[in-house]
């Protein structure tokens, strides 16, 4: 199994990230064509309280880590590190190898958040 697979992986899994982050904090905007901001108080909440660049940047960067957050709790369970009973694994269809043969996902994962987006190690 080779990183790029893993890097492919993780690629995807931010690319994830990402739109739904953009998508959520374009929901607080009151023209937003995203469907499900009308029909949601909270959203509509939202958009009242959220009005300057500043504050969507904020939304922004706590959305970002949220979900970086969840994504990497799922790689844990994945690498074994859970209280979950039984034991799980990514497999390449292709070759039929695990994705950890080369390393931890939630190591890779943000490692290579850090790489593609300039974070600095925790």
């Amino acid at each position: 199994m080779s990183k790029e697979k893993q890097e492919l992986l993780f690629e995807s899994l931010k690319g994830i990230k990402d739109t739904w982050v953009d998508f959520s904090v374009n929901s607080f905007n009151p023209q937003s064509r995203i469907t499900w901001a009308d029909s949601n108080e909270a959203y509509k909440l939202l958009q009242e309280k959220l009005k300057s660049e500043d504050d969507l940047n904020a939304i922004s960067i706590i959305q970002n880590e949220l979900v970086e957050a969840v994504i990497y709790r799922i790689m844990e369970l994945i690498d074994g590190y859970s209280d979950l009973k039984y034991s799980v694994d990514l497999i390449d269809k292709d070759t039929k190898k695990s994705l950890r043969e080369v390393g931890e996902l939630h190591d890779g994962f943000m490692n290579y958040l850090y790489e593609h987006e300039g974070k600095n190690t925790k």
